[in-house]
């Protein structure tokens, strides 16, 4: 008899109905009404959704430690009156353990088994992304001013080519070249990064156009628009992951098409920094690969992407006065298949042959019942509650919504001595004025 690693029964995919789902070798590899097989481990789902699993393609994960503080303010001056003077007096390996620990753990009970991750320290990242079984393209921040990681550009591409080669071979966590943005970095640090990675083969990753006034900034600068400025120093391809995005105009959307561009689309972010609605239906209209991500725990305040995806679908329904400017199937597959595919994953899919990165969902609360369409329910009306089971390449990460590759309780406790040190230093420098 057929043998499975893992064996799903009676789950239920919007398309198709009641189904069982056997996986192998960390792949869906049979779909059936009923299938009769032994399995290492059985999941009986008893009618939930089957769903793929999110893809959140931009985020600083560490800043779990951080979200709530500097609310209201612009972009700029909250990162150089709040965040830059925070990280500057906290940021160290423990912080960065802390902090991962508690974003991958927000991030599995709401259904994510990959994330994009630029921050410091990122080989602990790294670590405990493969402690708890999580997906990650992980790379240090490249930046042109010195931190506690590195002094000038140079030293940072030397620690991202160590950390890029210190993960070779590694199966759920890959290195990427990550140089902050055009107004962080020379045309020499970019195309010195552009260089790494593509002697590496690498994906990049970078902040682009995020503010009008970062457009500004780069025009005064080198006499162009950010797209413009680095197309012009031959840093784009499509090997090159740009978030944000909210500024384009026709010409830079059609470079962004040409070149193969994919774009990490981070709607609640730009809302709370007031930078603005990136023209996202106008992306996809003409061809543009569109992913989705949170942007950092620190700017959202959150890592959950099924609200992240709800906000998308209905915000530019809103902003382009238009039923059908999003719609609930197109959301979805940004959220999930496009981010995978961007980086060369085969998942993001349920189908045979794709890797088993899947959630499964209760539609048994008041808010999903009755449930007629479930992919535009889902979108509409689900919680990061309703989702009872995380899986990622075949690996069960939380079920019954229990996760288990982590400790949550020891997580959380250690969450709070960061957040009481935090608070004081915080109560210094107001008592300083």
């Amino acid at each position: 008899m057929e043998r499975y690693d893992l064996l799903i029964k009676s789950a239920f995919l919007p398309d198709r109905g009641g189904v069982d789902i056997g996986i192998k070798d960390g792949k869906i590899a049979r779909i059936e009404d009923h299938i009769e097989a032994e399995a290492n481990y059985t999941i009986h789902a008893n009618g939930k959704l089957a769903l793929p699993s999110f893809a959140n393609m931009h985020t600083h994960v560490p800043m779990s430690l951080l979200r709530g503080i500097g609310a209201d303010l612009p972009l700029m001056d909250w990162l150089q009156k709040v965040i830059w003077p925070l990280e500057g007096e906290f940021v160290s390996p423990e912080f960065v353990r802390a902090g991962t620990e508690l974003g991958i753990l927000e991030m599995i009970r709401s259904g994510t088994t990959l994330f994009m991750d630029m921050y410091f320290f990122e080989e602990v990242v790294g670590e405990v992304s493969k402690e708890a079984g999580i997906r990650a393209g992980l790379g240090f921040g490249i930046l042109d001013f010195p931190t506690k990681v590195a002094k000038t550009p140079d030293e940072y591409i030397k620690r991202a080519r160590e950390f890029a080669k210190s993960l070779k071979g590694e199966e759920l966590v890959f290195p990427v070249i990550c140089p902050h943005a055009p107004y962080t970095c020379s045309p020499d640090t970019l195309r010195k990064a552009r260089e790494l990675a593509e002697e590496l083969d690498l994906y990049l990753h970078i902040h682009v156009a995020e503010t009008k006034g970062e457009v500004e900034r780069i025009k005064e600068e080198y006499g162009n628009t950010p797209v413009r400025h680095l197309e012009s120093i031959g840093f784009l391809s499509d090997k090159v992951l740009c978030a944000h995005m909210v500024w384009l105009d026709e010409e830079e959307i059609d470079i962004v098409r040409e070149r193969g561009v994919k774009v990490a689309h981070c709607p609640e972010s730009n809302l709370k920094l007031a930078s603005g609605i990136a023209p996202i239906p106008e992306y996809v209209r003409r061809g543009v690969h569109v992913t989705l991500g949170t942007d950092g725990p620190a700017s959202n305040d959150n890592l959950d992407m099924l609200e992240e995806l709800s906000t998308m679908a209905k915000l530019h329904k809103g902003a382009n006065l238009d039923a059908k400017a999003m719609d609930a199937r197109t959301a979805l597959k940004i959220a999930t298949e496009n981010g995978f595919s961007a980086v060369g994953i085969k998942a993001g899919r349920i189908e045979e042959g794709y890797e088993a990165d899947l959630i499964l969902v209760s539609t048994e609360n008041p808010h999903l019942q009755p449930l007629y369409d479930p992919i535009a329910q889902v979108v509409y009306s689900a919680r990061s509650s309703d989702i009872d089971t995380v899986i990622c390449r075949g690996k069960v990460l939380m079920e019954k919504g229990e996760v288990k590759t982590l400790d949550e309780e020891r997580i959380l406790h250690e969450a709070k001595r960061w957040g009481e040190r935090i608070s004081s230093f915080l109560d210094r420098l107001r008592s300083q004025g």
